[in-house]
């Protein structure tokens, strides 16, 4: 493969899914699992367990560190402000995401099963990942095998998405009308998650940005937030419709290869052969390190679900809890 080439996917892959944890479908299957199974969640759960991770299409922007903060560690500003039953199924679903003791956490910081408590189950995957690439002479014919800090971080980037990626496969290819649902619950989500979003993060980053290069006012701020959120609602569509009927993972790898080709040209002028982006992601799949995933999700499930019922994370709103019930999943509604 040509090296400019390469780099394109390297970059793509990089920079289109910046620092989630578990992705779409890994976040919905966790929510589904609370709710007791497959298809138990309702739509605003679903879209409301991935829609934390709207800031990335903040990314370029110099809010959009201080804005992952906000909607992965301060998630209860968006709980509070929910009025309606559809937006109290939503930030039940926001809440579920976290960083800090939700599924990001596990994701990110500390896996709950295969013996590593100081890296994230997406953290150890991608570090194992990249031994397998460089096994491979991956990063050698991409021009990425140097030994400084950067590159090591950069390799451990793409890694880490890739992994995410091929999480999501190995979940649809157990539960292959997860996405349909996913893709549903975005179209349909309730229309007040821009409100909330609002009236949960606007003051915050209007405070934020006077310490920066742009600062904004309130007008600014909502003109920020709610093209972000309906961008990141529109992604999901997108990405659950790569899933959509394909019957086998050669056939999801032929349908993320232009996804990832269209991004390549949109963001960067590339022009990628087709396969090129499949092969690395076929790789990551055939190469076994998502054999104890299914422990690890479960593991997530259960954890993810105590917690919400001992923080007092309900459907009735702020501080009023639903205890774990048995058969009806580990939240009650």
């Amino acid at each position: 493969m040509k090296k400019k080439i390469l780099i394109g996917i390297v970059l793509v892959l990089a920079v289109s899914m910046t620092a989630p944890a578990w992705d779409v479908l890994g976040h919905a299957f966790i929510m589904e699992g609370i709710r007791g199974g497959a298809g138990m969640a309702n739509g605003n759960e679903l879209y409301g367990v991935t829609a934390p991770d709207f800031v990335n299409y903040l990314y370029p922007t110099p809010y959009y560190g201080f804005l992952y903060d906000q909607t992965h560690s301060d998630f209860m500003a968006l709980y509070n402000k929910a009025l309606t039953p559809a937006e109290k199924l939503l930030v039940v679903g926001f809440v579920a995401h976290n960083g800090v003791w939700g599924a990001d956490h596990v994701a990110h910081s500390a896996s709950l099963t295969i013996g590593d408590p100081t890296h994230g189950y997406v953290i150890n995957k991608a570090m194992q990942l990249e031994a397998v690439y460089a096994y491979y002479g991956v990063w050698a014919a991409m021009g990425l095998d140097g030994a400084d800090e950067q590159s090591a971080a950069f390799r451990l980037e793409l890694c880490h998405n890739i992994i995410e990626y091929a999480i999501d496969i190995m979940i649809w290819s157990q539960n292959p009308g997860l996405p349909e649902r996913v893709a549903e619950a975005a179209m349909v989500r309730a229309p007040s998650m821009g409100r909330l979003v609002v009236a949960a993060y606007a003051d915050p980053l209007v405070a934020f940005s006077q310490g920066t290069a742009a600062p904004l006012n309130l007008a600014a701020a909502d003109a920020i937030l709610v093209p972000a959120e309906a961008a990141f609602r529109q992604r999901v569509i997108t990405y659950a419709g790569l899933f959509i009927g394909a019957t086998s993972v050669e056939e999801v790898l032929g349908r993320f290869d232009p996804y990832l080709r269209g991004l390549a040209a949109d963001m960067f002028g590339l022009s990628l052969l087709p396969g090129q982006a499949g092969q690395l992601l076929g790789l990551a799949l055939q190469a076994g390190l998502l054999g104890d995933l299914g422990g690890e999700l479960l593991a997530t499930i259960q954890y993810v679900g105590k917690n919400l019922a001992d923080n007092g994370i309900g459907y009735n709103g702020p501080g009023k809890s639903n205890k774990p019930t048995a058969p009806k999943g580990i939240l009650k509604k």
